[in-house]
């Protein structure tokens, strides 16, 4: 009996053992290449979602397709994913607020968490989310607002890399 409680601790122990470095290894941050694949997969979710066509209409203006070193420091890079479009018809304009709010909670379901707390910088006619992704670094903006066109503006991005790298 003695040696089957010290095989079901073993067992423990090495099952605690794989979790954290399982948790260790998602720690780590992604390659460029591997960022920019899952910003673009991201932002096309985020572009064709149920949520967005209920809003209006966007069209792709950048697919994180070149480097870009803007906010970055000197020798790094970063890709950027961006989309505008309009709303449906002036009849579908709505609480930016609350459209914004929606493509959140797309956001929430593809991994992402809220970064800034919009209520610092709702207005009557413009809503803003800010949402990162802690297992990739690739961070999202959504802007809505009444008034401007474009009225729906979409921005992904990487972190900074090194050239290269």
């Amino acid at each position: 009996m003695r040696l089957r409680g010290r095989s079901v601790s073993v067992a423990a122990l090495l099952t605690c053992l794989a979790v954290m470095s399982a948790c260790s290894a998602e720690g780590e941050k992604p390659s460029l290449d591997e960022a920019t694949k899952q910003l673009i997969t991201d932002g096309d979710k985020l572009v064709a979602s149920r949520e967005l066509a209920a809003m209006g209409t966007v069209t792709v203006t950048d697919r994180a397709d070149k480097d870009s070193e803007v906010g970055c420091l000197q020798g790094q890079v970063q890709r950027f994913f961006r989309a505008q479009g309009d709303f449906n018809s002036p009849l579908d304009v709505k609480s930016p607020s609350n459209s914004a709010g929606l493509m959140l909670g797309k956001l929430e379901s593809l991994g992402y968490y809220k970064t800034v707390d919009e209520l610092d910088l709702r207005d009557e006619n413009l809503g803003v989310t800010l949402s990162q992704n802690p297992r990739t670094g690739l961070i999202f903006s959504v802007i809505v607002r009444n008034g401007q066109k474009p009225n729906i503006m979409i921005v992904g991005k990487t972190s900074c890399y090194e050239r290269g790298g």
